[in-house]
């Protein structure tokens, strides 16, 4: 009898200790997970999408610089470019460096950056020869200097084949590694969501044997140390299982409605930079102009697929689009990053931000019409100060305003990110101790409660 009753016992510490080992294992690792996505991953993807921003942005100043020449009435808006060339440059290094650390612990991260790092030196040479070169030729807006041009080409040319692809290739590596931590974290919770009620069962079914064995041995109905044991056991396996279904839920939020949309928004931010700096290429580099047309055409499309369009019907599909939208909000008619965003709206105030990131970016295309519109007319130099334009309705003060829209809503996400990491570690730290403690109870009011019954076995 006795060696029946120390077996009974035994199982029912067993089955506690692998509960609560499961559950505290998988909390712990779900901690260790914020940590990583929050504190690391999650910027490492930010700071990969401003390197890329401040690259491409580079490239379009370079562009304006040339573009302007010596023309005394852009002078003004010469002088901002040139503030902001430097900004982009300081930027672009500080990006550089942020990256270079958060590639330490990954070789594919490191073969992205490489290209980066292998080409920026040599871009800001060639785009500094030019700009020398062309200020000295004292030229006309819109008519750089042949040499100098020829150096801006092959500046760009390394930009567009290999800086830019090279910091997406970033872009994508840092957000995969996200990804791959919010799967397998994912996976785990869902093996354990299903254990941890198993487990519980058993338990609670091996407590209750015990309990029943005793009252038919020991003639006692109840026995309290270990009917506490039973209860605790049941508050065990409710704290754990809301814990983890309301951790991977906490996790959902932050990676999928939270966070794809700062990926998508942040990346279109990015393109539309690209876009804005063809349209300079455009009007600097005529030999290249439909080249540059083209990409302007890619990044667009990029930004706010509209397939079956070129750029002279896209204005029109893009207004078709929105209409339906404004219909019915489930009628997301496009694609692209935008697309993707608006598939994907969660939080407060973030359709009445995405819907004006939209209605700002209507504006802006249809300002590269006018743009391309002036060119066609024979009327460069106002296409070009149209094109950089600050005063409002001017295509830079059209971006501007694209710009902050984008700004605002990826804000919202952001924000909302933040606070899932910040739940979701928050109940962490709160029920990890409440959960350890209850096993640590359950454990000691087994012993006790058999105590006194083994006791009557001694001689």
């Amino acid at each position: 009898m006795p060696s029946r009753l120390r077996r009974l016992t035994a199982a029912c510490l067993a089955l506690t200790l692998t509960l609560a080992g499961v559950v505290l294992f998988t909390a712990t690792g779900v901690q260790g997970t914020w940590s990583v996505v929050s504190a690391r991953q999650a910027p490492q993807v930010l700071d990969a999408t401003g390197l890329y921003q401040a690259l491409t942005d580079l490239d379009a100043q370079s562009a304006d610089l040339l573009m302007f020449g010596d023309d005394p009435q852009l002078a003004a808006l010469r002088r901002t470019s040139l503030a902001q060339y430097a900004a982009d440059r300081t930027s672009a290094d500080r990006d550089l460096q942020r990256a270079t650390v958060d590639a330490a612990d990954s070789p594919q991260a490191q073969q992205a950056l490489a290209g980066v790092l292998d080409g920026l030196g040599r871009y800001q040479d060639l785009a500094a020869r030019a700009m020398e070169l062309n200020d000295r030729a004292r030229v006309a807006a819109g008519r750089p200097d042949p040499t100098a041009l020829g150096l801006y080409q092959q500046a760009t040319d390394l930009m567009r084949t290999g800086l830019l692809p090279a910091a997406d290739r970033l872009v994508q590596t840092n957000n995969a590694a996200f990804n791959g931590s919010y799967n397998r974290q994912r996976a785990d919770l869902a093996d354990v969501e299903w254990c941890t009620p198993a487990l519980g069962l058993l338990l609670l079914l091996a407590l209750i044997g015990l309990q029943l064995w005793l009252a038919r041995h020991f003639r006692r109905i109840v026995n309290p140390l270990l009917a506490a044991a039973t209860l605790l056991t049941l508050v065990f396996v409710g704290l754990g299982g809301t814990l983890l279904s309301d951790q991977a839920e906490q996790l959902r939020v932050a990676r999928h409605d939270a966070f794809d949309s700062v990926v998508a928004l942040t990346r279109a931010r990015a393109v539309l930079y690209d876009a804005n700096a063809d349209e300079s290429r455009y009007l600097l580099d005529q030999e290249r102009a439909a080249q540059y047309q083209d990409a302007f055409e890619a990044a667009s499309q990029q930004i706010v697929g509209l397939p079956g369009t070129d750029l002279g019907g896209y204005d029109a599909a893009l207004a078709t689009a929105v209409t339906a939208y404004q219909r019915d909000h489930a009628d997301v008619g496009f694609g692209g990053f935008y697309g993707a965003e608006f598939r994907n709206i969660t939080f407060p105030g973030e359709r009445a931000a995405a819907e004006r990131a939209l209605t700002t970016y209507q504006a802006y295309q249809l300002d590269d019409r006018k743009i391309r519109a002036l060119v066609a007319r024979g009327r460069l130099r106002d296409a070009i100060a149209y094109c950089t334009s600050l005063a409002p309705g001017g295509s830079n003060a059209d971006f501007a305003a694209q710009d902050a829209a984008l700004r605002k809503v990826t804000a919202i996400n952001t924000d909302a990110f933040a606070a899932a990491a910040a739940d979701g570690r928050g109940e962490l730290s709160t029920r990890i101790p409440l959960l350890a403690g209850d096993a640590a109870l359950v454990l000691l009011l087994c012993l006790l409660g058999v105590r006194p019954r083994l006791a009557e076995f001694r001689p």
